[in-house]
């Protein structure tokens, strides 16, 4: 509460009239109170004096005339003065004057220190006339002048002219009232957390997740009791603490933290961390959230060939590269490794080392499938193995071996020869047809086809054994030769038309890479 003091000067003032006894009302002090400080003041604040007053001055330095010193008028040389150590007020008399004459006397404010606010209040006696005042009162106000924000070495000074009506001796009382204040900061300081977070964007399903806090205390207070908790998702096994208590966090203080968890289903879950002290709000707490996506990478490989195949004749291995996952794999390294006796024939487009070939996938696409084909073959009979091996830049691998036997080539023989010849247009014949397998192990299959030259045409095949029959052409297919024994038939052919014909034998085998051929002529007359 700010103090007030209330100092009343008592300035007695001999005022001498002559002749005049008219009466007049004025301000009365007993009748008046002070303002209380929460009211609205009742008169404008006065400024500082900017009013000069001339012919003040001029009367205060004025040498006194015989009439004065007769009696007919009174100078006056008269200051009365009160103050304590913010201001000192100077009350002088300047003019006096009888009924009916003007009187004026001045108050001289000196600040010694820095005052807030002070009030100065006149108190004219009865039976004299205000009539005028410097600053300048607004009409029928109080005589009430008050001063704000003033500052050591500040000046002030008020004017008063009156007009007495009666003659006697009267007081003209000054009331001065200051208003000081006293301040006393008080700072009562706030904890403020900030938490920061890197969250990984995606992990493995089955692998490990961290996720990195930074805790900040950018208040203006230490926080006590400082307690950092994660809230994961039903997704991920935490696998370190999620709950971390901390005595006290200085202010400007960091600490930082490092959560990890295992993720156990795919999908995109969302985690939460938040950090508190005692007596935190909402709003000086802090949480913090980010998304992972769990994914399942994956990736296989499948070889595929003949499980037989022949000594010499090139065999197809087919390689698929499968992105078995929901993420796209980089550089994707595929490997195949050859038993010793095989012989790469065509290494698919990978660079080929001895008995292995290698390829690079820069990037297989989520859910793409890569093929590589390459030939191969075996330079002696017997059993061989091709290992292929994949594995991505996430460290993902797969694998697969395909088992080949590969067999000697047997020995085929093959004849065609006509049982009469030459023919005459309209006479038939028979074709003897003989294919023996000259190995001594397994059997062999193969297709045998009779192609007829347009002076004959095949009529039926003779013997028991299964084939068809077109223009100039018989098929018979899987053919089944046994070690060291002849396949004989017989076809029926006519002949159309008088020239040299001709009719070729082929017989096909997996093991041959190309057909075995045998030729018979006929002459047509």
């Amino acid at each position: 509460m700010p103090s007030i003091y209330t100092i009343v000067i008592t300035c007695v003032l001999a005022l001498i009239a002559s002749g005049c006894q008219t009466t007049s009302t004025g301000n009365n002090s007993s009748a008046y109170s002070l303002p209380s400080p929460a009211e609205s003041p009742l008169v404008e604040t006065a400024l500082p004096l900017v009013e000069g007053l001339p012919a003040v001055i001029d009367e205060a330095n004025k040498v006194p005339t015989a009439a004065e010193l007769d009696g007919t008028a009174t100078p006056f040389d008269q200051s009365q003065v009160l103050g304590n150590d913010h201001y000192r007020l100077t009350k002088t008399l300047i003019e006096s004057d009888q009924v009916g004459g003007q009187i004026h006397y001045e108050l001289h404010l000196d600040v010694l220190k820095d005052i807030e606010q002070i009030w100065i209040e006149e108190l004219v006696p009865e039976n004299f006339v205000l009539e005028r005042s410097i600053p300048k009162l607004p009409k029928n106000a109080p005589t009430i002048w008050s001063f704000k924000d003033l500052k050591a070495g500040d000046t002030q000074t008020l004017a008063l002219f009156l007009r007495p009506e009666k003659a006697g001796d009267f007081q003209a009382q000054s009331i001065v009232r200051m208003e000081q204040s006293l301040t006393l900061t008080l700072s009562p300081g706030q904890p403020q957390l900030a938490l920061s977070l890197i969250a990984p964007d995606q992990i493995e399903r089955q692998r490990k997740g961290t996720w990195e806090l930074s805790l900040h205390n950018q208040g203006t207070a230490v926080a006590q009791s400082v307690l950092l908790s994660a809230h994961l998702n039903g997704a991920f096994d935490a696998i370190s603490p999620i709950r971390y208590e901390i005595p006290q966090l200085d202010v400007g203080a960091t600490r930082s933290f490092s959560i990890e968890a295992t993720a156990q289903t795919q999908g995109t879950f969302e985690n939460e961390f938040s950090a508190t002290f005692k007596h935190s709000t909402p709003e000086t707490e802090s949480l913090v959230s980010a998304a992972t996506r769990v994914v399942q990478s994956g990736i296989q490989v499948d070889a595929l060939s003949a499980a037989q195949a022949y000594v010499f004749k090139p065999e197809i291995i087919d390689l698929h590269i499968r992105n078995t996952g929901d993420t796209d794999l980089e550089s994707v390294r595929i490997t195949q490794v050859l038993s010793e006796h095989h012989s790469i024939i065509d290494a698919g487009g990978g660079r080929s080392n001895g008995s292995a070939i290698g390829w690079l996938i820069p990037k297989l696409p989520a859910g793409s499938t890569q093929l590589i084909r390459t030939q191969v073959t075996a330079v002696r009979p017997g059993e061989s193995s091709v290992h292929t091996r994949v594995r991505t830049a996430q460290g993902f691998e797969s694998s697969d071996t395909i088992r080949t036997e590969w067999l000697a080539v047997p020995g085929v023989t093959v004849s065609i020869l006509d049982a009469k010849d030459p023919l005459t247009v309209g006479e038939s014949t028979e074709f003897i047809v003989r294919v023996r397998n000259q190995g001594e192990f397994e059997p062999v299959t193969g297709t045998i086809e009779l192609h007829f030259s347009d002076a004959l045409r095949p009529t039926a095949i003779l013997s028991e054994i299964k084939g068809s029959l077109s223009e100039n052409r018989v098929r018979i297919p899987e053919v089944k030769l046994y070690p060291e024994r002849d396949l004989e038939f017989k076809i029926s052919a006519q002949a159309l038309k008088a020239g040299s014909a001709r009719t070729d034998l082929h017989f096909m085998a997996d093991f041959l890479t190309q057909p075995l051929i045998n030729q018979e002529s006929t002459n047509i007359y």
